[in-house]
């Protein structure tokens, strides 16, 4: 349209006794490439980028795509010849591969590419340092991973992931270098604003959305040169090869990306059951729905939906209009009585004028949303549309053209905000206006939907012949980090690694969180407080937690860590269990974790640990170790009469045997907590920062049995 607890102790001290072994053994794992991907540069459909003997088909470097896009023709020309020249002296060609001097400018393929495959070979020397850029902007990052400069910044993760998110991940999911001075092989899949990454058959990036670094408000450009990156070290690359994928290959590669997930069909291709509306003014012609030449109105779901992801399939005629009805009273104006995503041939000159909230995609009148995604008019586009309460998020092509609350939008194109954009519900249609818009492919996937199904836990690493060193004592590999605010970037450096240990800052909420998920061990944890607390826990006892079993999203407990059972780390409650459920932030999907422990009361009516108590099934909330103090206040310093956490200042031994389904909490050598029918009972593990600093000098997982005893 036109017009968004003990005496148990001694007993289980007899269980499961920890034998010293010798032997350490640290286990690494990775996810294996899907046999569905191309093996080799050569594979079908490929064609190479490097000849291998010059260096046609590549330019030098000019600015950014944004400083480009601002230069006119005959300035760009000139600083290309520039480039070129600089370009031409820092690179050659060497036995059959691509050699940089460290001493000028990228390389860059003198065409541009939006959705491909890519394969490269690249070799770097000791403190390496380069990447990859796509479509112009960086980067996938490759680096010497065991350069200790560098890991400050994060090199000992690995290499091939995209460094420069901050929204998204940002280190890859495992480190799968070579030694400096060896080639790897580097497979790249991106299609739309995500990409998929293997380095050396083992995939380290899983369809990761890639941002945009040089305008953060914007997704990243639909297309764009690709770039060999410099950081004034020596560097060979070779065996350079791409494919590019088709609209319709990339269109058919959105729709089967489901996340598991069931989709209703809309519309049966060839009648309009389950419609109602205007529907003598539309036909159903080739599978697909069209409003007639002329002819307008609105075609609706019989069904009202509230939050929902809906996908839709739709081609515009050169200047066509129409629009998407969402929650839709089914009476008057769409964009009035609920909202309207614009349908528009956005590019057409005739609406060169027009509000930004009018362009294609935009809810109409309220959200301007990102231009320049659209097929031209005539080829099919792929749109998905997800809304959830008061948030309304649009991706289109791949995408994400809108990401907005409403509940944050104070006035419309046309003044106040429609009371009908507030809706929690209504109808999904078309809103058609004159042009032969055709939509196809209609789907619908009611939300929050069924609870995530528990994973299968054999996927899990469990140790075998010796310890898993989560910790090497160097460096945070293994491990990546998620902030409240600043999610998978660590702007402050809450989690560094100083005289080996594990500095904790606490200033903010979060966790570092490992690459990998682990069951049946017996994980042994050091940690001493620091001085300081923060914020609204200045003065509060100081506060972390070890969190097992994670599973679903990062940030699905509370926007902040992740659905788990919790191994308290408090003041006066260490070994206290808590339940975390979680739901996707996004699509309100539960991630359900439950357990069951035997049970008493405390004087205040809190459930406590007691051996042969009363089985309670625990699906949210906390079960007290056995010796809580009943009389613990939340203030800093807090000591119990029963405490067996080490005072302030000293180290803090703490003990999680997890076995099966069950889990069983030691403090300094005393069992103080149990709970088994854990659902789930494998995970990833996270330490979390919760506004008190804490060190943490040992993070180990054991074979169950064979855990050293001190």
């Amino acid at each position: 349209m036109i017009g968004s607890s003990m005496n148990y102790k001694a007993t289980v001290r007899g269980l499961w006794a920890c034998l010293t072994v010798s032997c350490v053994v640290i286990a690494i794992s990775a996810a294996v490439a899907r046999a569905d991907y191309p093996k080799s540069h050569d594979a079908p459909g490929f064609t190479p980028l490097f000849n291998g003997k010059d260096l046609t088909g590549w330019k030098g470097l000019v600015g950014n795509p944004k400083s480009r896009a601002a230069m006119s023709a005959d300035e760009l020309a000139a600083a290309q010849k520039v480039a070129d020249e600089k370009m031409r002296a820092h690179w050659k060609v060497a036995d059959g591969a691509l050699e940089f001097d460290g001493k000028g400018d990228s390389l860059c393929t003198t065409k541009d590419y939006g959705d491909f495959e890519l394969f490269v070979d690249w070799k770097i020397l000791e403190g390496g340092d380069s990447g990859i850029y796509l479509r112009g902007s960086p980067q996938v990052q490759i680096w010497d991973t065991e350069h200790a400069p560098y890991f400050v910044h994060g090199a000992e993760k690995g290499s091939g992931a995209f460094w420069n998110n901050a929204k998204n991940p940002r280190f890859p999911s495992a480190k799968a270098d070579k030694p400096v001075g060896q080639w790897n092989t580097m497979f790249i899949r991106m299609i739309g604003e995500r990409a998929t990454i293997l380095l050396n058959g083992v995939k380290v990036v899983d369809n990761v959305v890639m941002e945009n670094l040089w305008e953060r408000d914007k997704p990243i450009y639909r297309t764009g040169q690709i770039e060999l990156q410099n950081h004034g070290n020596t560097l060979f690359f070779k065996n350079i090869s791409i494919r590019e994928i088709s609209h319709d290959e990339a269109t058919s590669a959105l729709e089967a990306d489901t996340q598991g997930e069931k989709f209703t069909s809309l519309f049966n291709g060839k009648d309009f059951t389950g419609w109602k509306g205007d529907l003598a003014n539309y036909e159903v012609k080739d599978g697909a729905i069209a409003c007639q030449p002329g002819k307008g109105g609105n075609v609706i779901t019989e069904k009202e939906y509230a939050d929902f992801v809906a996908r839709v399939e739709f081609k515009l005629p050169p200047g066509g209009n129409n629009g998407l009805a969402l929650r839709f009273s089914g009476t008057g104006q769409p964009h009035i009585e609920g909202m309207e995503l614009q349908v528009l041939d956005s590019e057409d000159p005739k609406y060169k004028d027009l509000h930004p909230a009018q362009y294609h995609g935009s809810i109409y009148g309220l959200v301007a949303a990102h231009r320049g995604f659209l097929n031209p008019p005539g080829q099919w586009n792929f749109q998905q549309i997800t809304a959830r309460g008061s948030k309304i998020k649009v991706e289109l092509n791949g995408f994400t053209i809108v990401d907005a609350d409403l509940s944050n939008v104070k006035a419309s194109k046309d003044g106040e905000v429609p009371a009908g954009a507030r809706r929690k519900s209504g109808h999904f249609g078309f809103a058609g206006h004159q042009d032969p818009v055709a939509f196809r492919n209609v789907s619908i996937r009611e939300l929050p939907g069924e609870p995530a199904a528990i994973p299968a836990r054999e996927q899990a690493i469990s140790p075998k012949d010796g310890p898993i060193k989560l910790f090497n004592g160097k460096n945070l590999e293994g491990f990546y980090t998620w902030i409240k605010g600043s999610e998978y970037a660590d702007p402050k450096k809450i989690f560094t690694v100083h005289d080996g240990m594990i500095h904790i800052t606490g200033d903010g909420f979060g966790g570092l969180i490992t690459n990998d998920e682990y069951r049946d061990y017996h994980l042994i944890l050091e940690f001493k407080w620091g001085e300081r607390t923060w914020e609204s826990r200045k003065e509060a006892t100081r506060d972390s937690g070890l969190l097992l079993h994670c599973w679903g999203p990062d940030g699905g407990y509370s926007n902040t860590w992740m659905a788990s059972i919790e191994a308290q780390i408090i003041e006066g409650g260490v070994g206290d269990i808590l339940v975390l459920q979680g739901s996707d932030p996004v699509t309100g999907k539960v991630y359900p974790t439950s357990l069951a422990a035997e049970v008493a009361k405390d004087r205040d009516g809190e459930m406590i640990w007691k051996k042969g108590g009363t089985k309670t099934t625990v699906t949210a909330g906390r079960v007290n170790w056995y010796g809580r103090d009943p009389d613990w206040v939340d203030k800093i310093g807090f000591r119990g009469k029963e405490d067996v956490e080490s005072k302030f200042g000293e180290w803090t031994k703490m003990e999680v045997i997890a076995e099966g389904d069950r889990i069983l909490y030691k403090v300094n050598g005393v069992v103080v907590n149990e709970a088994f029918d854990c659902k789930p009972s494998a995970g990833k593990l996270l330490l979390q920062t919760e506004l008190a600093e804490m060190f943490v000098r040992r993070f180990e997982l054991w074979p169950i049995g064979k855990a050293p005893t001190e």
